[in-house]
């Protein structure tokens, strides 16, 4: 009979898969070398933020990442595995003990690696010694990660809902994404010489500030310069609700129902209402020059 496979285990919602979270992947990965076992990330979908956030009228989530995008950044940084489970208010109620059983026997871990400051069970312990205690009684062992950093994910949503995609990609140690659907708009950018494409996104997406970004818009395999506009549109009367929109430059394709990634690279501006027409076309060419220049800077630093 072929042995079950043995894991060293974090687990964490991991939001943005960030610098911090990947510093604690890191040591995971230490000790499956040291260990000879593989690596398994357990996250979850709905995250427990969600759960609670649902429980409380008009409070909406904003994720950095859907669970697919997570699961994706997961296994890029190293895990072998990933489990993803659904957090519940039954499962906010598992003592500790219960939820290190279960990945013991569920999913055979022997190692679990817990960053500095995390805890989980309802008793929410911080003490060292209390997991060490519940894993040593059940044959397992706990690693304790130190501190990374000033890094998080809320200190990222907050840079990304101020419009600075810079100090995000400071953290999150990549540039922001937000992947969507092509739908059909209104066309008045066609009418000005510059089509959009309106993207129809995940609703739990975080959306950066309002403005207009110098972006990468991937789609088909390659990688083009974009203008991205996010905003009401208010030259045009405004709207009630906000939309994300980008100009990919030197382009032309039927792309309705498509999946475009867009990668944020920098805010150029606010987005503001002018007093013509001729005047906003004339700062669309300006802004368009802007992410040329921008797109080409870019690719140099990063490559």
């Amino acid at each position: 009979m072929e042995k079950a496979a043995q894991f060293v285990a974090t687990i964490g919602v991991f939001d943005g898969v960030h610098l911090g979270h990947r510093f604690l992947l890191d040591k995971v990965k230490e000790e499956v070398d040291k260990r000879g076992m593989s690596a398994l990330a357990v996250t979850f979908d709905p995250t427990p933020a969600e759960v609670w956030a649902g429980m409380k009228s008009g409070e909406a989530y904003a994720s950095l990442l859907t669970v697919d995008e997570r699961k994706e950044r997961l296994l890029a940084a190293g895990m072998d595995k990933v489990e993803v489970l659904p957090f519940s208010r039954e499962m906010a109620a598992w003592t500790a003990a219960r939820f290190m059983g279960m990945l013991h026997e569920r999913f055979g871990v022997e190692v679990l690696v817990m960053g500095y400051d995390h805890r989980f069970g309802c008793e929410q312990r911080r003490d060292a010694a209390f997991y060490d205690q519940i894993a040593n009684d059940m044959g397992m062992e706990v690693v304790h990660a130190t501190a990374y950093g000033d890094v998080s994910s809320s200190r990222i949503r907050e840079a990304l809902r101020c419009g600075d995609v810079a100090a995000a990609r400071s953290m999150l140690g990549y540039p922001y994404t937000m992947r969507g659907t092509v739908v059909p708009g209104d066309r008045r950018g066609r009418t000005l010489g510059f089509p959009t494409a309106n993207l129809s996104l995940p609703p739990t997406k975080l959306v950066p500030a309002s403005g207009v970004y110098a972006v990468g818009v991937e789609w088909d395999g390659r990688t083009y310069a974009g203008m991205m506009n996010i905003g009401l549109c208010p030259t045009f009367g405004g709207r009630t609700t906000l939309r994300a929109e980008v100009h990919i430059l030197d382009f032309n394709a039927d792309i309705y129902g498509q999946t475009l990634t867009v990668t944020f690279r920098e805010r150029l501006r606010d987005e503001r209402r002018f007093p013509s027409v001729e005047a906003l076309v004339a700062q669309l060419r300006h802004d368009a020059d802007a992410c040329r220049l921008c797109s080409s800077q870019f690719i140099i630093h990063n490559s």
